[in-house]
């Protein structure tokens, strides 16, 4: 069997060309994301009402999510996230618990900017099982 050199160079420029475009497409969707933001907003639990001085995310690679909203008090939530794709700036959020695990149920929306690296705003609305009260959440970063 005889080797052809310049189709032997060929093979190996293209497999070189797919491994980078594959390294390239993967480098875009961040696994996991921790991001800080300062802003204003406001929780309402019931009929309470604070603002919203800052928000915690923390998006881990297997899925899990924790948010913390700090307040006149500090509020701590967790559950999962999921993006509907590689270049949305939006990311689901499903709640699942606070505080006391597994006593919320509801969900949101995260807003990232354009780099996709920092938050610009935040949604929640969230049902506490226990009370049944419901809890809406909304911030936007400065």
């Amino acid at each position: 069997m005889r080797i052809n050199p310049s189709r032997t160079w060929i093979a190996v420029f293209m497999f070189s060309l797919m491994l980078t475009f594959a390294g390239l497409a993967v480098a875009q969707q961040p696994k996991s994301l921790v991001a800080t933001a300062n802003g204003e907003g406001s929780i309402k639990f019931g009929k309470e009402e604070f603002k919203i001085h800052a928000v915690v995310v923390k998006l881990f690679e297997d899925g899990k999510a924790e948010i913390s909203l700090v307040t006149d008090i500090t509020v701590f939530v967790n559950g999962t996230w999921s993006r509907t794709d590689d270049a949305s700036k939006e990311i689901s959020l499903k709640i699942t618990g606070g505080s006391v695990s597994g006593n919320l149920d509801g969900g949101g929306k995260l807003l990232l900017t354009d780099d996709r690296k920092s938050i610009s705003g935040l949604n929640l609305q969230v049902v506490n099982q226990t009370t049944k009260k419901v809890i809406k959440a909304e911030f936007v970063a400065k």
